[in-house]
């Protein structure tokens, strides 16, 4: 059976962002086979050593830039100038803003989950939750704490009225959820073929680290190991979730890579180089699913890691490749 393929693109552009959009189907019945989802960079980031990694463990890889795909032509730079530091009092809690799921239960057709607002609370931290599509959020001020943004969190959720909730599509059991604050503790319901999602976007910390210590002295080379066997990490853009109206909770997540740099892994037929591919970002795998569906969209949830592991807001290009067969009549 001949098999088609739908791409779609987004632009993500800011750090730790949750972006909810739509994917247009054909709108006939389609079996999907294969998802992939990869990221084109258009920034260019310089010089810059994730805080997570150690002057050691940084030495120890080759020393580049990260170029923008495509060559260092391409879109235009993140200015690389000084940033704005920590204001005094702005973070009161370091950390990072969270929401953590308790338990899940499902009864007489309505599902209850329990989730649990992270200690860190601060300033401008985004706390979410969502289901049917819909997604409530709230943002952080001064003095809020973990029971101050669950009560936040359950009004917005009990306010939304059941026409907001209805209104694409897939709350196909005409429900109103509900949410009850009980400490750092929110519960919300919903219908027993979904579920609420939740997280918190934001991060600080109370002072500037202190400067890294000199580099250790140069070690004895003792073995040049074969390129052919030497594994590289790769970097993760973020997540996708993908979801169908017509089909139960979400079917797929994935993470979406920049690029695959073990492709030539242990190949002694590999020739040592590797040509840029603007389309997909250089990346080569495919999730594979099995789900049919005869509805005109996919709904997509995706959060940045991208712009966190750097501590900056980076712009790129999500695309995302829907593999499919059409369903005989």
């Amino acid at each position: 059976m001949q098999q088609k393929v739908i791409l779609h693109s987004e632009q993500i552009s800011r750090r730790g962002e949750i972006k909810y959009f739509q994917i247009p189907l054909e709108g006939t019945a389609i079996k999907i086979i294969a998802v992939e989802a990869s990221a084109f960079l258009f920034s260019k980031i310089e010089n810059l050593l994730p805080p997570q990694m150690s002057i050691q463990s940084a030495t120890s890889i080759i020393d580049e830039n990260i170029e923008p795909d495509g060559g260092g032509g391409g879109g235009g730079s993140i200015d690389g100038g000084s940033s704005t530091g920590p204001v005094t009092n702005s973070c009161p809690n370091p950390g990072t803003a969270s929401i953590d799921a308790v338990s899940s239960n499902t009864a007489n057709g309505i599902t209850t989950q329990v989730f649990r607002i992270g200690a860190a609370v601060n300033p401008t931290f985004v706390y979410s939750c969502g289901v049917y599509s819909v997604v409530i959020s709230v943002t952080a001020v001064d003095g809020d704490t973990p029971a101050s943004i669950a009560i936040k969190l359950a009004n917005e959720v009990s306010n939304t009225s059941l026409a907001v909730w209805n209104q694409y599509g897939s709350n196909n059991k005409n429900y109103k959820p509900t949410a009850v604050a009980n400490g750092d503790l929110l519960t919300l319901t919903t219908d027993s073929q979904h579920s609420f999602f939740a997280s918190g976007t934001g991060s600080c910390q109370a002072a500037p680290p202190p400067p890294p210590p000199p580099p250790p002295p140069p070690e004895t080379k003792l073995l040049e190991y074969d390129p052919l066997f030497r594994i590289v990490n790769n970097e993760r853009a973020g997540v996708l979730s993908l979801q169908s109206p017509d089909a139960t909770d979400i079917f797929m997540q994935c993470d979406a890579w920049r690029r695959d740099g073990n492709t030539g892994f242990g190949d002694y037929t590999h020739s040592g180089e590797e040509s840029s591919e603007w389309l997909r970002g250089r990346k080569r795998l495919a999730s594979e699913v099995n789900i049919t569906t005869a509805s005109p969209i996919l709904e997509a949830y995706y959060k940045d890691s991208w712009g966190i592991y750097h501590g900056k807001d980076l712009n790129y290009g999500l695309n995302i490749f829907i593999w499919f067969e059409k369903v005989a009549a």
